[in-house]
């Protein structure tokens, strides 16, 4: 026959330690208590405190212990940015914001009941070792037991993988549109479904930020130099008509990629033609000064011919 529960201060700390070493030994794998971690949990808490509990009695405390540090997580996770009270292990908050979020958390007419008020003086006892036994948890707090808990007494370590695979395949069922109804009602009023659609919201949003930040990022540099062919057109339509030098000078210099970006960064046809005429007129200077060079030269290499001549026949009358 099992003892009434005395859950004092002393057998608490020794239920979460004994819970603590069977977590350590790898008597939870994939979340799952097994059989042999449940036997070892009930032998060791009876050696510890003298006090015969049923598997039952002991894995109903764990669940309790479980709800409160999850609903202190909740509370937690809203409280980002405020400040933390290590003597009293709670958040520190004043009291106007304890209003605020009491009005937001509290709602009657659904049937939804804050249960953070229970935290303003003291958060759970034991949170670190807290942190360690339920760091895995359901985040949707849609079960009351511990995640993956194995709650037949016939089962066996074996069991586990089965248990896994056999929750896998119930998902995938479809539901009655009337039992769906009654759950989504149920994870609508658990404030650890809130904190969970919360979350995946935030996380969906960033994710498009990313996704649009990697688009735009890896799209393709548009060109910004045009083509002959639409440089030719630019031209055109600056009024340059073909057969002329000024066309002659542009058809020279479209063939250049730097002129091109220059004359098409040009915004009025007005400001392109003046650039193409001063163009021209830049290389018509250049030419005539060619030209004039030459002329200049031809007279002088005449008179030294000449004289180079003279030269020669005068010689050959002296000897």
């Amino acid at each position: 026959m099992s003892n009434k529960a005395d859950w004092c201060d002393a057998n608490l700390r020794h239920f979460i330690e004994i819970v603590k070493k069977e977590i350590e030994d790898g008597n939870r794998p994939l979340g799952q208590y097994t059989r042999t971690a449940w036997k070892n949990v009930v032998a060791k808490y009876h050696e510890k405190t003298g006090l015969k509990q049923t598997k039952k009695q002991l894995k109903n405390k764990l669940d309790n212990l479980k709800k409160e540090y999850t609903l202190f997580m909740e509370l937690k996770n809203s409280a980002t940015g405020l400040g933390w009270n290590e003597a009293k292990q709670t958040v520190d908050c004043s009291d106007e914001w304890w209003d605020e979020h009491f009005a937001k958390c509290n709602n009657p007419e659904k049937g939804i009941k804050c249960n953070h008020m229970k935290f303003k003086k003291q958060g759970p006892k034991h949170l670190d070792d807290l942190h360690i036994l339920f760091e895995k948890v359901y985040v949707t707090g849609a079960s009351a037991s511990c995640p993956g808990d194995i709650s037949s007494d016939q089962s066996s370590d074996e069991d586990v993988v089965e248990l896994a695979a056999l929750k896998k395949a119930k998902s995938g069922k479809k539901k009655r549109k009337e039992s769906s109804n009654a759950t989504e009602e149920k994870d609508e009023k658990s404030p650890f479904f809130r904190l969970y659609k919360t979350t995946c919201m935030k996380i969906e949003t960033a994710t498009d930020k990313i996704s649009s930040s990697v688009s735009a990022s890896s799209a393709p540099p548009r060109n910004e130099v045009p083509t002959i062919k639409e440089a030719m057109q630019m031209v055109k339509e600056c009024g340059v008509q073909e057969k002329t030098g000024l066309m002659h000078t542009a058809t020279l210099l479209i063939m250049k990629p730097e002129f091109r970006e220059a004359f098409s960064s040009l915004q009025t046809i007005e400001g392109r033609l003046d650039f193409i005429e001063r163009e021209h007129a830049k290389h018509s200077s250049t030419k005539n000064s060619e030209v004039s060079g030459r002329d200049e030269a031809g007279p002088l290499r005449r008179h030294r011919l000449n004289f180079e001549s003279t030269r020669v026949e005068s010689f050959g009358r002296r000897y």
